[in-house]
């Protein structure tokens, strides 16, 4: 932003914090009437470039490390759903705090109101499908997982403020319930995981 306010440009940032580059890939791109490689320099070294991701400002990352533990606990040879079903308890609780925060825009203002950044900022959708899809896929076997998922979904539900955010939701919990109806070898399992699916329609249409 100072940068960019001294050198009057607008700056698109590409890639957002925690994402994997290759040597050589852009990191920004400059809006500017003259080009000017001397400015070059300066941007890139605004950025702190590593070889593991850190929370340091990178909101998906804690979120990825408890579905790797999950996934990890669901595998064949560990098959310990209990772990699993606790880091998805710490997904719903972290959701849940996020679905109340306002995510910031993409657009950045000087103070002058001039645009100088332009960012890709994460969303709750994009947190979400980081949280579930994947042990969705791996746990729709283990009815408890299914269930668990699902009343991840309902706790967050109340939280939400917007219908992107609850239709997000929804979607995440009609897969679940699609995944684990097909698994389900019980006629007892698909009636508890039918009831954990209508406890999230419920609590998504009560707050709508």
């Amino acid at each position: 932003m100072k940068l960019a306010s001294e050198i009057d440009l607008v700056l698109r940032v590409l890639p957002r914090p925690g994402k994997f580059v290759i040597h050589g890939s852009d990191l920004v791109r400059s809006f500017t009437k003259e080009r000017d490689e001397s400015i070059a320099e300066p941007i890139k070294n605004t950025f702190i470039l590593g070889k593991e991701r850190t929370e340091q400002q990178d909101i998906e990352f804690p979120i990825t490390e408890l579905v790797e533990i999950a996934l990890r606990a669901l595998s064949p040879g560990i098959n310990d759903p209990f772990t699993a079903i606790r880091c998805i308890d710490r997904l719903s609780a972290g959701l849940s705090r996020l679905a109340q925060k306002d995510f910031p825009s993409p657009y950045r203002y000087d103070e002058e109101e001039n645009l100088r950044v332009i960012t890709n900022p994460v969303t709750f959708t994009e947190l979400t499908d980081a949280a579930f899809n994947q042990i969705r896929l791996y746990g729709q076997s283990d009815v408890a997982v299914t269930i668990c998922l699902l009343d991840a979904i309902a706790r967050i539900a109340p939280y939400t403020r917007n219908k992107k955010d609850k239709a997000t939701l929804l979607r995440h919990a009609q897969m679940i319930e699609r995944g684990g109806q097909q698994e389900a070898g019980e006629e007892y399992d698909n009636v508890c995981i039918e009831e954990r699916y209508k406890a999230v329609v419920e609590a998504l249409e009560l707050e709508s």
